[in-house]
């Protein structure tokens, strides 16, 4: 059988245990709870962010676009006229200070464009196809007020087999065209392509601009927050359209171009969030406007991945992600848990310690009492062994003087028993003395008639 002295340490320690564990199980939920939404808040911040600098980049991009086929349209500039488009395209492309190259792509095979050679360059590059130089494409470089200078490059290129002439003119309105490797740096490239009509309804050629994703990457890595925090862009099928890792998103081989699905990426995160996508949402075409939060894991490490599709105003099925460690969020909960539990276990043993001290303070007079109870029944007690009890104003010191009372009284009574019990017995041992010696004067004197009998018979 359990000890009280054991029982109430223990009862005590469970009751506190279970309190706090329940307290620190709610509390942990309600942490996970606002990590998720703290997670979820900050991701679509950045991710907003994101989207409104690429918006930003694209939109000024089709603007320029615009322009330029609004002149081609109005009369303003003739699309026959390689001379004037020239001049145009030049204009336009100071005005706007774009970074990207700009050109016009005749029906007949004509062809002109100028893009920057430096971010901060005054000096340009002029890529002119004409009946002097098809089926070659020369580029020249142009000075800040537009003179032709040396030459840089010669190469053979038509640019209406190129997608984004086939996709302009086979739409017949502006358009994104698919992504493609750009002729001009070899890096993924979209253009924004305009068809332009005469006033008769026939195509007179396209105009488009090109968007460098790796310049769309350099925008995602300035906005960033951390080098832990990993962006990236990717089209509805899954190919990474582009990212903040090192990682190439693509491989050109010659005339063989293979883009890679995020799910296939040598990044493990990208590749992992890429798998979780597909296995929790579908894929990506199934992920609209409203951000959608995933957990997953890497190597032993939670991460966390937020993805929302850009929207509608962009024209483009692109996706925006979010990776980040989800112990970024944690560390601090983590820490605060790991507190709380060394709260518990010192708070656990101060409470034992309180509980022995009270099983101490309740357990000892019991004892006491226990003692005095057995020594009743042994007939030895003796009431001055409960006088520290009985000093006591609670109800232990109330039972210790009803004890010493009636320890008191039993001893009294169990002494006047015993006393009259030993005058019984000597009452009783004189009777029997009265009674053997009745009986022997009683045999005396039938032995003496009987003898004065004989006597006289025989005389």
């Amino acid at each position: 059988m359990s000890s009280i002295r054991h029982v109430v340490p223990i009862v005590i320690s469970i009751q506190i245990v279970v309190a706090v564990g329940i307290t620190n199980i709610i509390s942990f939920y309600s942490s996970e709870h606002t990590v998720q939404k703290l997670t979820k808040n900050l991701c679509d911040n950045l991710s907003h962010r994101v989207e409104q600098n690429i918006n930003s980049y694209l939109k000024d991009s089709v603007q320029i676009n615009q322009a330029l086929a609004t002149a081609l349209t109005n009369g303003s500039v003739n699309p026959n006229d390689i001379n004037q488009v020239q001049r145009e395209i030049f204009n336009k492309s100071r005005e706007f200070n774009t970074q990207n190259i700009l050109f016009f792509g005749h029906e007949k095979g004509s062809m002109v464009g100028i893009e920057r050679q430096a971010p901060s360059s005054s000096k340009f590059l002029l890529r002119i196809r004409d009946e002097s130089t098809i089926p070659n494409r020369p580029t020249y470089e142009l000075s800040s007020n537009g003179e032709r200078g040396k030459l840089v490059t010669n190469e053979v290129y038509d640019h209406r087999n190129r997608p984004w002439y086939v996709a302009a003119k086979q739409s017949g309105k502006a358009i994104w065209s698919s992504i493609f490797v750009s002729t001009t740096d070899g890096e993924l490239t979209t253009t924004y392509a305009t068809p332009i009509y005469n006033s008769d309804g026939i195509l007179q050629g396209v105009t488009g601009i090109n968007i460098s994703l790796k310049q769309i990457k350099q925008h995602m890595l300035a906005i960033r927050p951390t080098d832990k925090w990993q962006v990236f862009l990717v089209e509805e099928n899954g190919n990474l359209v582009a990212s903040t890792s090192e990682e190439p998103i693509f491989s050109n081989q010659g005339n063989r171009v293979e883009r890679f699905e995020i799910s296939q990426s040598k990044n493990s995160k990208l590749q992992k969030a890429g798998l979780s996508i597909k296995e929790n949402l579908g894929g990506f075409k199934n992920i609209q406007e409203e951000a959608k939060v995933i957990e997953f894991e890497v190597n032993g490490e939670k991460y966390i991945v937020s993805t929302h599709k850009l929207s509608k105003d962009s024209q483009l099925d692109w996706t925006v992600g979010i990776i980040v460690p989800k112990s970024i969020f944690m560390k601090e909960i983590d820490d605060n848990n790991r507190v709380t539990l060394i709260i518990i276990v010192i708070m656990l043993g101060i409470n034992i310690l309180i509980g022995l001290a009270i099983a101490s303070w309740l357990l000892g007079p019991i004892k006491n009492l226990m003692i005095a109870a057995k020594e009743i029944e042994e007939d030895s007690f003796n009431p001055e062994g409960l006088e520290t009890i009985t000093t006591r104003k609670d109800e232990l010191g109330q039972m210790a003087r009803v004890f010493q009372e009636m320890g008191s009284t039993i001893a009294e009574r169990n002494h006047g028993l015993k006393t009259q019990l030993n005058k019984l017995r000597e009452d009783n041992d004189e009777a029997k003395k009265a009674a053997m010696n009745s009986s022997m004067g009683s045999q005396n004197s039938l032995k003496s008639i009987l003898s004065r009998s004989r006597a006289a018979r025989s005389k």
